[in-house]
């Protein structure tokens, strides 16, 4: 399945954030998870894992993404 969201500026904000989405990515990336960047002015992530995914290979992915997140905050 796939999802995404989008990085934002600020948390009530709605101006968008490419920066951080590219610096997202790459944390991700450098911690062994691979992330793809999406939407049409480079703010959006995007998640793709398959439907059986085991809850352990979830969880951990969850947590690279969390890690790559909290770099940025």
């Amino acid at each position: 399945s796939m999802i995404a969201f989008d990085m934002l500026a600020k948390r009530d904000s709605t101006e968008f954030d490419p920066a951080a989405t590219k610096a997202v990515v790459q944390k991700a990336h450098a911690l062994g998870l691979i992330l793809i960047g999406c939407g049409s002015q480079g703010e959006g992530i995007r998640l793709l894992f398959p439907l059986t995914i085991p809850d352990a290979h979830l969880q951990e992915g969850l947590q690279l993404l969390e890690q790559a997140l909290s770099t940025n905050a």
